[in-house]
């Protein structure tokens, strides 16, 4: 499965563009209009909102990368690696990995004793072997300009990792606040949800976005 340089450009334009967009409806919905449809439906921090939808598609284009990579070079780290994205993108789209932790936590004890989001201690060997092994391979192939595009797109996803890992650190922890006033706290955490949310989606779009160009990108005149 192959791409034009053009095509892919402004795929990942139009949903750089659409991630601004829910952003600022985001912060229009939780500050104006808040429990309202509107609100149900733009605000960000919440899962299975277009926000999401748009994380979804940025690990799915990852999943077809990889894939892709598969049928050209027939390594089968790429096979798995597809296997693993794709179901990332079913997880994040359907609310999978709330509903998985959900149930630990409501009929067993044996996880209690970690301090955030169980998801993320179940996930993390699976995480950490597929983040690792993919920034590797694209890593490697990678020419000189995007291995500093990757550098940026790693460290924003730690970042977006450690406010998760904060969010639900604090959401254990009800003696932790970051405002004496109620509803000062509570902006400061719907804004700190929010830049963790748009900071994974952005991270992934710009990986995604690499290793399509390293692998997947057809000539314009061969396109024709």
């Amino acid at each position: 499965m192959y791409f034009s340089e053009t095509f892919i450009k402004r795929i990942y334009s139009i949903g750089f563009l659409l991630v601004v967009i829910l952003l600022l409806l985001d912060l229009l919905a939780y500050f104006y209009y808040p429990k309202t449809v509107f609100g149900d439906i733009f605000l960000a921090t919440r899962e299975q909102t277009p926000l999401t939808w748009i994380s979804s598609l940025a690990l799915l284009f990852i999943a077809l990368s990889a894939f892709s990579v598969y049928l050209h070079k027939k390594q089968k780290i790429w096979y798995f690696l597809a296997i693993i994205f794709f179901f990332f993108s079913m997880d994040d789209a359907t609310y999978f990995h709330e509903r998985v932790s959900g149930f630990f936590v409501d009929n067993t004890s044996a996880l209690g004793f970690f301090p955030s989001y169980v998801w993320t201690i179940i996930y993390f060997p699976l995480l950490m072997f597929s983040l690792a092994a993919f920034l590797w391979l694209i890593w490697k192939d990678a020419l000189k300009k995007n291995k500093k595009t990757i550098i940026i797109a790693l460290l924003v996803l730690g970042f977006a990792i450690f406010l998760d890992f904060l969010d639900g650190f604090v959401g254990k922890n009800s003696g932790i606040t970051f405002c004496y006033e109620q509803y000062c706290n509570k902006v400061v955490l719907h804004l700190m949800r929010l830049t963790e949310e748009v900071s994974e989606v952005i991270a992934l779009g710009i990986l995604g976005y690499v290793n399509i160009k390293e692998h997947c990108v057809i000539s314009e005149k061969d396109a024709k």
